[in-house]
């Protein structure tokens, strides 16, 4: 079971990254206003109002060094031409994410936070993949839905590692691009894997109502090729009156993040919000 990396007020440090990553806070009159740093819900609190978005300062390739963006070309002809080698890939950044959560009621509660996001091709959000039976459960998020408790007007703070992200970010393209089950992608852990098998879209029986699982098409995606997150999306699930604050860090290994982060001017960025990926669960 994957974990979140939690302690409370004054009990410690979050886990911090090497090589010192770039934070990314939020930055209400840059090019990127609607991203949200903050979510203050109870129990009540619906979506969209308990869901907030940071995007990865990323830099247009245009913008990249010249053998960075050769770099793209250079994988493309050594893997299979049916496989599409993406721009932002895993190899040029790591991503972390600092929470904390402030109770501001007087009496213990609890929370969840689940972490989802999006590639350069594909939202992911759970609620767009229906279950063929209602008694089935919900897609899963990418991580997170841990339930932890919280003391009166208590903090509790903790972190998505890089791992987890990079474990996200696999898992995201597995679904979107392979249609590998949510539950099969988020439940195996894939972090070191060297590629993954794409499959037809599950269609449901009309007869039974049943699901029927893809069956493998077309070649392996090789790792070289996984996508990398370009947004991370955080929902908010707590059972009472409280506040989450979290920030994006960003350990870039090649020079494709704006130094400026979501401070850049809007021409020296690409923010992308890519349609939701929708399929039968």
């Amino acid at each position: 079971m994957r974990t979140l990396v939690i302690s409370a007020l004054g009990a410690g440090t979050l886990v911090a990254c090497t090589n010192e990553p770039q934070y990314v806070p939020c930055a209400p009159m840059g090019a990127a206003m609607n991203d949200k740093c903050t979510i203050e819900a109870d129990a009540m609190t619906m979506e969209p109002d308990n869901v907030a978005s940071l995007h990865v300062p990323v830099k247009p390739d245009a913008m990249w060094r010249a053998r960075d963006r050769e770099k793209r070309e250079e994988i493309q002809m050594r893997v299979d031409p049916a496989v599409v080698v993406p721009v932002y890939r895993l190899e040029h950044y790591d991503l972390s994410v600092e929470w904390r959560v402030t109770n501001l009621e007087d009496s213990p509660g609890q929370f969840r936070i689940d972490l989802n996001g999006a590639n350069e091709e594909f939202t992911y959000d759970p609620l767009a993949l229906m279950p063929a039976d209602e008694e089935d459960p919900p897609a899963p998020p990418l991580a997170g839905n841990i339930p932890i408790d919280i003391g009166p007007n208590g903090t509790v703070e903790g972190v998505f590692r890089e791992d987890q992200l990079l474990e996200a970010a696999i898992d995201l393209d597995q679904i979107t691009r392979g249609n590998v089950h949510p539950f099969a992608a988020t439940l195996t852990v894939s972090k070191n894997a060297d590629s993954f098998q794409p499959l037809t879209m599950r269609e449901i029986d009309p007869v039974t109502g049943d699901t029927i699982p893809g069956t493998p098409t077309g070649p392996a995606i090789p790792r070289e090729a996984f996508r990398q997150l370009v947004r991370v999306d955080m929902k908010f699930r707590p059972d009472r009156h409280m506040q989450l604050e979290f920030e994006l860090r960003v350990r870039e290994h090649t020079e494709v993040i704006h130094e400026k982060g979501l401070n850049a001017p809007a021409g020296e960025l690409n923010l992308l919000d890519p349609a939701i990926y929708a399929g039968v669960l």
